[in-house]
């Protein structure tokens, strides 16, 4: 295996494609390739920086073969700016991981959510299991799916039960993470956005079923001439994997957690470069959970249901002139519901909408300048429902419009220049506001400078706003610059960033709660990654650091202090062995974060306390069995390390005048997943391309 200039090219994946053979060159670029496969076969070659290559012949034939690998030439669709983002798709040479790559991280048991929270920027998630990113609360992230608003992508969570993501990962071809200084085509996100993409075309059939320790799933495609449909069904209930595994939560379960969720997707093709899809998910969740007060002997089954549903539909067109024009509407709705939430025989409910339009064009001229331009706008509803002795009802509608504009430059071949902007007009403040953004990245040889600096905004959250629904949106102006280095198997990244926050909600005092927009805060700190997909043979490691200076002055703080979201440090380790001729994937990851910033009514000051350090030790096995079979095993927290999020106190005094506190943890420390995803049809479960 060589490049154009006669080099060999080491850590090659060599693979035959649609089987489970294949190998990796050495650092002499040979390799050795046995399968058992006959007649004619394609062998597909694939490395970072090169174009994929495919040779189609008999297999007896194939023997002594010298191939030469081309290198990938960036044109201006190409070339991205760096700064805050993670591509993760086969096609990306910025982060070569793939989805596969994240559901086989040791400690996600395939939550989205949680593979994300190990990449670096990303902070250790709170007891809600939601996404925390460079100092910003959970809310600050937003999800789309093929480009269009998710109202609600985590499941139902309260107290010592935490939230996953609604949505497989494996139902998405990219992923594309955006830790801040993102394109103004994303709305109300003041920290992340994270866009996923469905496939356009499915050219296979496939029928299986996943059979796991808490759930039961099945899914199929069905192909047809000029489209496709699939669909994702899972049932999830830990009865008995509460009563195998963690029998001591009997006492805790009137009705343990139960949830169906089900995803369904149509793509048609209507004609060149033209594309129809469609997106349906719907997920209900129900529980009732022995809620204790820890400072008495008082209980109470506290009852939760929760019903989500969306639905998108877009549709892109590129056509003879060179412009791609876009177009989508989608339809979110989740309904909440609790009965002895506060206490015994009291109701709460929550009911949210939102209708999201979006028309958007694109095209680019040469190889030096492109266009994006859109608008789209956002009709919501909320409603807010609580009865004990007297009922509090409430509900507001508003909207969201806005304009976008992008344009790319490409100065020189290695030197890149955005600048765009967004106009957004909002209907609770009565306001219109200009989003500019302007980001840089140059690179020489295997190194990339980048920087952005942008400005963003986001409604205060609906709880806050059914006090005072008209606060001006929240706001930040973000900064970033990054250095990255790029070679073979090796990538190392370092990004310096600073958050500068204004409009965030206030309460002045404890009278009412009434809340103005004269908060204020900031966010700065730098992320280290470093990343070796071959530094042995079928080893990988990923090391991850983040440093964050966090404070606010929002919500009943009476002057700066550290939020208790934004931790100091946050770090991670992750190890995987990947060695197909014994068909297994081991992997290893260790999350460390430093203590989460509290109240403490008996210190003086506010916020003037630090919970123990949060630690867990993940690990995972990946066995493919064969063609039609995959097996997983994951155990989280595998040392049983009680990790506190915070306290809770008492708001009566002992006798020697001190509050008495109560930590506040999971239900339980460790998580414990095996699976079995087997594929009924002719087509095997998984291709072993996929895990290159």
């Amino acid at each position: 295996m060589q490049d154009e200039t006669g080099h060999p090219v080491p850590y090659a994946n060599v693979y035959v494609k649609g089987t489970m053979d294949g190998a990796s060159t050495t650092r002499d670029g040979a390799f050795v390739l046995t399968t058992v496969e006959s007649g004619v076969i394609t062998l597909e070659v694939s490395c970072i920086g090169y174009v994929t290559y495919s040779v189609t012949g008999e297999a007896m034939n194939m023997n002594n073969l010298e191939i030469t690998l081309t290198s990938q030439i960036n044109d201006l669709d190409e070339v991205v700016v760096y700064a805050g983002n993670y591509l993760l798709k086969s096609s990306s040479t910025i982060n070569k991981a793939k989805v596969v790559d994240l559901v086989s991280t040791a400690g996600s048991n395939g939550d989205l959510f949680k593979a994300i929270s190990m990449l670096p920027g990303t902070q250790a998630p709170d007891r809600d299991g939601r996404l925390l990113v460079r100092g910003g609360s959970g809310r600050e992230s937003q999800t789309y799916i093929d480009d269009m608003h998710v109202l609600s992508p985590y499941t139902a969570s309260f107290g010592e039960v935490g939230a996953r993501s609604r949505y497989s990962p494996l139902l998405f071809e990219g992923i594309n993470f955006s830790l801040g200084g993102y394109i103004p085509e994303y709305s109300q996100g003041l920290s992340a956005v994270l866009p996923l993409y469905t496939r356009d075309e499915v050219n296979t059939s496939k029928l299986g079923v996943d059979v796991m320790n808490v759930s039961l799933g099945s899914s199929a495609t069905i192909p047809w001439h000029n489209g496709s449909a699939s669909y994702n069904l899972v049932y999830t209930d830990l009865t008995l994997y509460n009563e195998l595994f963690f029998p001591s939560l009997k006492s805790k379960w009137e009705s343990p957690y139960k949830q169906i969720g089900l995803q369904n997707q149509f793509r048609f093709t209507l004609g060149k470069d033209a594309y129809l899809k469609s997106y349906v998910g719907y997920s209900k969740t129900g529980f009732v959970l022995i809620s204790a007060d820890p400072f008495s002997a008082k209980s109470r089954n506290l009852e939760l249901s929760d019903d989500n549903f969306y639905v998108n539909t877009t549709f892109r067109k590129k056509l003879d002139n060179g412009v791609t024009y876009f177009l989508g509407a989608a339809y979110s709705s989740n309904q909440q519901n609790m009965k002895n939430a506060r206490t015994i025989r009291d109701t709460y409910s929550t009911k949210e909408r939102e209708i999201h339009l979006k028309s958007k064009a694109e095209k680019r001229f040469n190889n030096f300048y492109k266009i994006t331009a859109g608008i789209e706008t956002f009709f919501k509803r909320y409603e807010f429902h609580y009865a004990d002795t007297m009922a509090f009802d409430i509900g507001f509608n508003h909207g969201i419009g806005g304009a976008f504009i992008s344009n790319d430059f490409g100065l020189t071949r290695n030197l890149l220049l955005n600048l765009s902007a967004r106009m957004e007009y909002t209907s609770l403040s009565k306001e219109w506001q200009l989003l500019p953004r302007m980001a840089v990245g140059y690179k020489w040889r295997n190194l990339t400078l980048s920087g952005v600096l942008g400005k963003y905004q986001q409604n205060a959250d609906n709880d806050i706003l059914i006090y005072n629904p008209n606060l001006l949106p929240e706001n930040n102006v973000q900064s970033l610059i990054g250095i990255y280095y790029e070679k073979g198997s090796r990538i190392f990244r370092l990004e310096a960033y600073h958050k500068e926050y204004d409009h965030l909600p206030l309460k002045p005092d404890d009278t009412f709660p009434y809340y103005n927009s004269d908060g204020k805060g900031y966010s700065r700190g730098f992320d280290l990654f470093f990343n070796d997909t071959q530094f042995l043979k079928y080893w990988e490691y990923m090391l991850a650091y983040s440093y964050n200076d966090s404070r606010r002055k929002y919500l009943d703080f009476p002057y700066m202090a550290v939020p208790s979201f934004a931790m100091r440090h946050n770090a991670s380790v992750t190890l995987k062995y990947s060695n197909f001729s014994i068909r297994s994937i081991f992997s290893v990851s260790n999350r460390f974060a430093s203590g989460r910033h509290y109240h403490d009514p008996n210190r003086g000051g506010f916020m003037n306390s630090r919970t123990p350090n949060y630690n867990s030790l993940d690990i995972s096995w990946i066995y493919l069995a064969n063609k039609r079979t995959i097996v997983y095993l994951g155990f989280s927290n595998i040392l049983n390390r009680q990790n506190i999020y915070g306290y809770v106190f008492n708001d009566k005094m002992t006798t020697n005048n001190m509050y008495e506190s109560h930590p506040l943890t999971q239900q339980i420390n460790q998580a414990f997943y095996m699976g079995c995803f087997i594929s009924l049809g002719k087509n095997a479960a998984y291709n072993v391309s996929n895990f290159y």
